[in-house]
């Protein structure tokens, strides 16, 4: 069962890194990257990031909800979790993580569909990305929180 409980632990940090980690590096590589291409084609990279950047942030999402749930069933009783630290610690990382899919779902199914170009301006999607993001944040707290209660 142990083994069981590690292959789960790792794909969610795997899905963990792949979902924050993307955000961070359109942020914070990709994005100020694209000073160097053309003017004209920032639009196209942009829109081509985004959508597979979605796909993969789903698919995170996927694995984060199937892995979590094994995960937080094997650390503590459904009962129990308005009764520990751990469990209200979970409850607020779970809660923070509902807003995270919200937005992404607000970009994936309504914003991306009317991408404006890649300018240096800010725009709602990368507003909504750094909220993501910093939401991501709060959430890699909330679990080394979680590690040690």
């Amino acid at each position: 069962m142990e083994i069981i409980n590690s292959i789960m632990l790792w794909l969610h940090y795997l899905a963990t890194v792949m979902w924050i980690g993307g955000m961070a590096f359109n942020l914070l590589v990709l994005r100020p990257s694209m000073i160097v291409v053309d003017q004209n084609q920032r639009p196209i990279l942009g829109t081509t990031v985004l959508k597979r950047f979605i796909f993969f942030a789903w698919l995170s999402i996927l694995v984060l909800n199937i892995t979590g749930i094994s995960i937080a069933l094997s650390r503590v009783a459904f009962e129990d979790i308005l009764s520990t630290t751990y469990g209200i610690v979970l409850l607020s990382k779970h809660f923070v993580t509902l807003i995270m899919i919200l937005i992404v779902t607000w970009v994936s199914f309504v914003l991306s569909t009317k991408l404006a170009p890649f300018a240096p301006k800010p725009n709602t999607i990368l507003i909504l990305v750094k909220i993501n993001l910093s939401l991501g944040i709060v959430v890699l707290l909330l679990t080394a929180i979680l590690r040690g209660v």
